[in-house]
């Protein structure tokens, strides 16, 4: 028989248990700390069951539980990912039409099936746990309905005993693709569907305990700790807490439900120092442990304190994704992820947007890191549905859905499961009621819940809309506790945030720096703020991981990794997905080693380096430097070192102290750099000792350079005609192109430097940043754009050939973009100083880039330069590399991001050489500049879709610019800052070739 709840918001969930804290039971001869696989009351039904697939909910037989199974499916799993319907991803629109609580007839069904065995013992109940099934599913024991449920990343768990018989079983398990509650489950993700997270049935006697809280009264004047313990049970419990060794530190019994220990002078759990004591629960019958972490969460002075220190987050959003299993997540998975954000400096999660799996926080309380518990609630595609053709982009509709009266109870119950699974996880510092849902009076109800029932943690809810379409929108402070936004810029935060009147709250930014493909930029800018005002505690890039979905090999060797539209999806936000700071196997993006070293324990600022004095600033919240940490630190003078030393640095937490190194004072030098580096004294579960934790590297001198070329006598020819100025000297010979301005031809020791006549280049492959102006430069045509010569003149002197032209860079229907004028010398030498004043017509937007680009033959691939090294690096996303000289294979210097772009260019470069081992062509400028040494054309980056499809061009091409335009984080923030902007009206570009033996 076939039930219809799953359009009915009063019918959440049918004969579920009642809600409780997660955990384990263990018979009292084991170890309740041990994996839960090792208890004896634990039955994992993981593993392949049978499966059917039908299109639709109407498609399925009244007689479906009697019907033969042909095909098998992982548990868990996504179905989608087995061949049954499609993935689709979308961002902030609703995957079917918006008519709560009813979704489309074209409902897709998968019905999974197993035979299991119990052997049932009287005085014993036996207990099914679903830890994830999205989006509902109806659940049949040996053919009999016994309930159902919704909520997809959240347990149900039904007493399934009556409905057993000793030995085998047959479990049956209907899921549907859409339900009511899909309305509520807009996040941005791939849409599929499935039992997504565990299965499994406990065995638990009918004398139990049903569920407990812990609360930890933390006095922090006394330095002592009032630890409560609620417990609901039908028997008696013997409580005992042990120490993180195992070290018995206190009996006692719980009466009239509670039991209550003291801890005088307690180790408190911060993510610096996650210490953990052990509680066992105790009765007749069953043993339960429960690590617990005694911490302290307060507002003062509008801070966020965490054991009386204000902290400050260094955050991150993390979906559950792998690109082969989909929203399955392995207990290995969640470790991996963890220990590279450990890596990484990162200590603090956002669950986005949805409860993790219960052995998800538990590491985070292992490990040490702050979360935002987020309840699975986001209503975002009420701003598309409430949308008219004069309303297109208004936000006010965000809270269409949550202010219909229907959904209230829907609201509530998934604010209510998180809470009452999760509220003894010491690493959960803040209960979120969900994302981008606007506010109603079911949130200001739920916020009131919240706090009737848990006064020890903070209630958040992104307000970045203002709290739009709510009756009360103006009255939140009594329910929110922070003022959480998302994207604003460090501009915003100052003028207008700190500047509120009556607003004293702390301030988060629950997502920021959005990390899609070449990003993010603008990391820096927003932590020299948050450590600037302590109301600002931090903020969570979006987000960790990009999304993209496994899909084999392509013939290049590379791996196939889908975004939305590669599954013919008929409504898709295509590769949104892909914007996270690691690739969808875990590989760090460049932009994850940017928040490594911006999230850096320490930060060194110059004082006085002619004296050696520096200013150490210990970021740490806990942790005194000395600690975990040891600085050496190494001088360079052009990139060579010529000093390294130690230090041994005492900088308590969060306190900046003045060093004075008598070892860096009095040098001299030119390009005098000196980098501290931090790395860790002991081994840890993330990473051993030496791992480097951070650095800071601080010019010491920074003289003008002045590039004098080699002005030899060696005898010169110019020939020249119409169309070609020709010039040789002893070991080479060019051609210079009238109507191009440029060289055709550049030839040493028979050896063609050039390939393809080289272009001037105003154009980069638009990153995923680039998105609010690449239309611009598109329409400019700055890709491909004409060169008109007006004059073109050569002269000989004694000591070198000049050419002096004026040109114009333009396109089709448009005054010309570029105004040139040139001045270029070529010496005996072989040398060429090429000039040029250029101006930029008005009207234009902010420039990519401006440069030369060469093609030069493939064989040119061996790489050397002074800049910023050895990550890609920009104006404004540079901070996870250092100047020094580096040498790289040009295969090496693409950043391969999934979605094809710009990358892997070099900020601050003194020079750059190209060799094939026989030749060489050197490039510098008396000022800093950038260039990009890549296989693979730019054109052909902003023409493919996929990595994968990219084509090597045949060539090594350089491009040297004399800027380029910053990264920043526009895809899903602020617009580029103006300081990093490339918008110099006019600009003299200038450098200095040098060919020679490689």
């Amino acid at each position: 028989m076939k039930y219809f709840f799953h359009e009915d918001t009063d019918k959440l969930h049918v004969n579920t248990e009642p809600n409780r804290n997660y955990f384990i039971p263990f018979s009292n001869t084991l170890d309740p700390f041990a994996d839960r696989e090792n208890s004896d009351r634990f039955l994992l039904l993981n593993g392949n069951w049978n499966f059917r697939y039908y299109s639709s909910f109407l498609d399925v037989e009244e007689e479906f539980l009697t019907t033969e199974y042909k095909d098998m499916i992982p548990v868990p799993s996504n179905w989608q990912l087995h061949g049954y319907d499609n993935p689709m991803y979308l961002n902030i629109r609703y995957p079917i039409p918006y008519n709560p609580p009813y979704v489309p007839d074209e409902n897709p069904v998968g019905i999974y099936n197993r035979i299991f065995s119990v052997s049932l013992t009287e005085g014993y109940e036996q207990f099914l746990n679903f830890e994830g099934v999205d989006s509902c599913f109806y659940l049949y024991i040996n053919d009999t309905f016994v309930g159902y449920s919704q909520v997809s990343h959240m347990t149900s768990e039904f007493n399934i005993t009556k409905y057993l018989t000793d030995g085998e079983n047959s479990i049956t398990v209907m899921v549907l693709k859409w339900c009511d509650g899909t309305y509520l489950e807009c996040q941005d993700k791939w849409r599929m569907s499935g039992i997504i997270r565990d299965v499994y049935i406990i065995t638990r006697p009918r004398k139990r305990i049903s569920s407990y809280q812990v609360i930890t009264a933390y006095d922090t004047v006394k330095n002592r700790v009032n630890l409560e313990v609620t417990v609901k049970t039908n028997t008696p419990v013997k409580a005992v807490l042990y120490d993180r060794e195992g070290r018995e530190l206190t009996e006692t019994s719980v009466n009239e439900g509670k039991a209550v220990f003291e801890i005088a002078s307690p180790r408190c759990w911060s993510a610096e120092k996650p210490y953990l004591y052990k509680l066992v629960l105790k009765t007749q019958e069953e043993t339960i442990g429960e690590k617990i972490g005694v911490r302290d969460i307060r507002l003062e002075q509008g801070c966020v304190l965490i054991n009386g220190t204000a902290v400050k987050f260094k955050g991150v959003n993390r979906h559950d994704s792998n690109p082969v299993t989909g929203a399955y997540i392995t207990k290995e998975n969640m470790l991996e992820d963890l220990l590279l954000m450990k890596q990484h400096n990162i200590n603090a999660i956002r669950t986005s947007h949805y409860p993790n799996a219960p052995v998800f926080l538990q590491l985070c309380d292992e490990l040490g890191f702050y979360v935002i518990d987020e309840a699975d609630i986001e209503a975002h595609g009420s701003v598309e549905a409430s949308h008219t053709t004069d309303n297109n982009g208004d936000y006010s509709g965000i809270a269409l859905l949550a202010n219909r009266k229907e959904f209230e109870k829907p609201i509530f119950d998934r604010i209510d499961l998180m809470i009452s699974r999760d509220w003894n996880r010491p690493s959960v510092i803040f209960w979120s009621m969900g994302n981008e849902s606007g506010y109603s009076k079911a949130f200001e109800k739920a916020a009131r819940y919240i706090k009737s029932v848990d006064s020890t943690r903070l209630v958040h809810y992104q307000s970045m809309h203002e709290l739009e379409g709510s009756e009360k929108a103006a009255d939140n402070e009594e329910t929110l506790d922070v003022v959480s936004t998302m994207y604003s810029a460090p501009d915003w935060i100052e003028k207008e945030f700190l500047t509120k009147a009556g607003e004293k709250r702390p301030f988060i930014l629950c997502e920021y720096c959005h990390s899609m493909g070449n990003g993010p930029g603008d990391l820096e800018e927003y932590w020299k703020l948050f450590y600037a005002h302590d109301r600002l505690c931090g903020g969570f890039v979006w987000e960790w991981c990009d999304h993209g979905v496994d899909m084999g090999k392509a013939d290049n060797g590379k791996t196939k990794y889908a975004y939305g539209g590669d599954h013919n999806e008929p409504l898709h936000d295509g590769n949104f997905c892909i914007d996270g700071l690691v690739y969808p196997d875990r590989r760090p993006h460049t932009g994850l080693m940017e928040v490594k070293n911006v999230y850096r324990p320490i930060r060194v600022n110059p004082i006085f380096t002619q004296k050696g004095v520096y200013e150490f600033f210990n970021t740490n919240d806990f942790t005194e430097l000395s600690e975990n940490l040891t600085c050496r630190y190494e001088v360079t003078e052009k990139g060579k070192v010529i000093l390294i030393g130690t230090l041994e640095l005492h900088v308590p937490a969060k306190t900046k102290k003045l060093i004075t190194i008598p070892e860096l004072a009095g040098l001299t030098g030119e390009s005098l750099y000196v980098r501290f580096i931090f790395t860790q004294i002991k081994d840890t579960v993330w990473s051993k000792a030496g791992f480097e934790a951070g650095f800071d590297q601080i010019a010491i001198s920074e003289s003008k350079r002045k590039l004098i070329p080699d002005k030899s006598e060696n005898a010169l020819d110019l020939n020249e005609d119409d169309r070609w100025i020709k010039i040789s000297g002893n070991r080479f010979h060019y051609c210079f192109d009238k109507r191009r301005g440029l060289f055709g031809e550049m030839v040493y020791d028979n050896i063609k430097l050039i390939e393809k006549p080289m272009e001037f280049n105003a154009f980069r492959a638009p990153t995923d940043n680039d998105c609010a102006v690449k239309n611009d430069w598109y329409k400019f045509h700055l890709n491909e754009l004409i060169t008109k010569v007006y004059a073109m003149d050569a002269r000989k002197t004694e000591n070198y050939i000049e050419i002096t032209g004026h040109a114009a860079l333009g396109w089709y229907a448009y005054h010309n973009t570029f105004e040139l004028f040139l001045h270029i010398y070529v010496y005996g030498s072989g040398q060429v100083k090429f000039e040029s004043q250029v101006k930029v017509a008005d009207k234009r937007p902010y420039l990519p880039r401006f440069g030369l680009r060469l093609f030069m033959d493939s064989s040119f691939s061996k790489v050397e330069y002074y800049g910023y090294g050895n990550m890609e690096s920009y104006v404004d996303k540079h901070r996870a590399s250092y100047k020094g000289i580096f040498m790289d294979h040009i295969s090496e210097m693409q950043e391969d991001y999934i979605k094809p772009q710009e990358n892997g260019s070099h900020y601050g470069c003194e020079y750059v050489k190209i060799g094939n081992g026989k030749a060489a062509l050197r490039v510098e400028s008396e000022a800093d500049f950038s260039f990009n040494a890549s296989e693979y054309s730019q054109e052909e980056l902003a023409l493919k879709a996929h990595n994968y499809e990219l084509e090597k061009s045949g060539f090594s091409i350089l491009c040297v610019d004399y800027k380029q335009s910053g990264i920043g984080s526009t895809s899903c923030g602020p617009q580029l800052a103006e300081v990093y902007r490339f918008q110099e009206k006019e600009f003299n570009l200038s450098f200095l070739f040098s060919p020679g033996n490689s």
